[in-house]
C-alpha cells in the first residue's frame, strides 16, 4: 500500500540510493574538492610572490612610459615618432626608469668647504705619523687588518641645517643655478594596511592552488554529477567543455596580454590631464587585474551560449541572423560596461565578440543536432 500512495514522479524511484545517500556521496565529493584545494593552496603560496610581481610589472611599464612621455612633453621635444633623436632619449629614460626634475643648485663660490678643526688636524697628522712608523714594523697581516677598520668607517651625517649654518648666509635666489637631473624612479604599488600585502599573498596563493588543483576538484564533482547523465549527456560535456576552456583562456590571455596595458596607459593619461597624482593601491589593482581578465573570459563564451539557445529552440538560427545589427549594439554596449571607460578596451572585447558571434552563428546553422538536446531529440529510458 505505501507503493501506491507514493507519487509517480518521485525522483528516487528507480534510483538504487536513497536522498540521504545522494547527500552523502555529494559530501564526500565536496570533502575530497576542499582537500585538494588545501593542496593547491599549499602549493600556491610557494609560488604567491612570483604571481604578485609579474601582475606588477604592467602597471610599472605603464607608469614608466607615462612619465617619460610626460617629461618629453615638458621639455618642449618635438614628437618621439617623428624624431630619431628623442625616439632615442625616451628609449632611454623607460630603459632606465627615470623621471626628471628641475633642481636649482648653488653656485660653486657659495657652497662653503667644510674644514676640520686646526687641533683636530694637527692631532689627526700626528696620530697618522705615528701610525705610518708602526706600519712599517708590522707585516701584513696587520696591514689588511687596518684596512678591514679603515673600511668600515662611516662619514657623519649632514643634515640641511648644518650646511645653512656654515654658508653663514641666506642663498641669493638670483645666484641659483637651474638644472635638470634624471633620477630612477620604479613606483609600484602602495599599501595602506600593514596587513594588506599579507591578504594578497594568501589571495594570490588561493587562485594560483585552484587553478592548480582544478583538474582535481572539476573530477570529484564531475563524478557524483555524471552518475545522474545519460551516456548521450555526458559525451555533450565531453565535446564542449574543452572548448568552452579554450574560449575562456582566449578572453583572459586576450586580456592580462593586450587590453590591460592600454586600459592602464589610457587611465594614467586621464589621471595627468586633472593633475591627479597616482599611488594605486594593491587590493584595488590586483581585484582589477583579476576582474577584467575574468569577464573577458565569461564573455567569449558567447558562441556556446547562442548554441545552446538554439538547440533548445528558444532562439532559432535565423532570428541570430535578422538581429546581427541589434547584436552589434548589444555587443557595444555590453563591452562598455565590462571595460573601463576608455575606447581602446571596448573595442578591444567588442570585435572579438563580433567575430565569435558570427561564429556562434555558423555553429548554429552547421553543427547536427545529436541526441538529447533539440526538439528532434529524445532521452533514452
Amino acid at each position: 500500500m505505501e507503493a501506491l500512495t507514493r507519487p509517480k514522479d518521485d525522483l528516487f524511484d528507480n534510483s538504487t540510493m536513497t536522498f540521504g545517500e545522494h547527500l552523502e556521496e555529494l559530501r564526500g565529493s565536496l570533502v575530497k574538492a576542499i582537500i585538494w584545494l588545501l593542496i593547491g593552496l599549499a602549493v600556491g603560496l610557494m609560488f604567491a610572490n612570483r604571481v604578485v610581481r609579474f601582475i606588477q610589472e604592467p602597471l610599472k611599464q605603464a607608469i614608466i612610459e607615462y612619465n617619460a612621455d610626460r617629461d618629453l612633453k615638458e621639455m618642449g621635444l618635438p614628437d618621439r615618432k617623428e624624431d630619431p633623436q628623442v625616439s632615442r632619449f625616451y628609449e632611454f629614460l623607460t630603459a632606465n626608469s627615470l623621471v626628471a626634475d628641475v633642481v636649482y643648485t648653488l653656485p660653486s663660490a657659495s657652497i662653503p668647504l667644510l674644514t676640520e678643526d686646526p687641533v683636530v688636524e694637527s692631532n689627526t697628522a700626528t696620530e697618522s705619523t705615528s701610525e705610518t712608523e708602526k706600519d712599517e714594523e708590522a707585516g701584513p697581516d696587520d696591514e689588511s687588518e687596518d684596512g678591514e677598520a679603515e673600511a668600515l668607517v662611516v662619514p657623519a651625517r649632514i643634515t640641511t641645517a648644518e650646511l645653512m649654518k656654515s654658508m653663514g648666509a641666506i642663498p641669493n635666489p638670483d645666484e641659483l643655478v637651474p638644472a635638470i637631473h634624471l633620477r630612477r624612479s620604479e613606483r609600484g604599488l602602495s599599501s595602506l594596511k600593514i596587513e594588506e600585502p599579507f591578504m594578497i599573498w594568501v589571495k594570490a596563493g588561493l587562485i594560483v592552488g585552484a587553478v592548480l588543483a582544478s583538474p582535481m576538484i572539476f573530477y570529484h564533482l564531475w563524478s557524483f554529477v555524471a552518475a545522474g547523465l545519460h551516456s548521450h549527456e555526458r559525451r555533450y560535456v565531453y565535446v564542449y567543455l574543452p572548448f568552452s576552456v579554450v574560449l575562456f583562456v582566449s578572453g583572459v590571455v586576450l586580456a592580462f596580454g593586450l587590453v590591460l596595458h592600454y586600459v592602464l596607459t589610457f587611465l594614467l593619461q586621464f589621471n595627468g590631464s586633472m593633475d591627479v597624482a597616482v599611488e594605486p593601491r594593491l587590493t584595488y589593482y590586483v581585484n582589477f587585474v583579476l576582474m577584467l581578465p575574468l569577464g573577458f573570459g565569461v564573455a567569449f563564451q558567447l558562441p556556446l551560449v547562442m548554441l545552446f539557445l538554439q538547440r533548445i529552440d528558444l532562439i532559432q538560427t535565423q532570428d541570430y541572423i535578422n538581429s546581427w545589427r541589434v547584436a552589434v549594439l548589444v555587443i557595444f554596449v555590453i563591452s562598455m560596461i565590462v571595460t573601463p571607460a576608455d575606447v581602446t578596451s571596448m573595442v578591444a572585447l567588442a570585435v572579438p565578440l563580433l567575430f565569435l558571434y558570427f561564429l556562434g552563428i555558423v555553429m548554429c546553422a552547421y553543427m547536427p543536432r545529436g541526441r538529447g538536446l533539440g526538439s528532434e531529440a529524445y532521452d533514452p529510458a
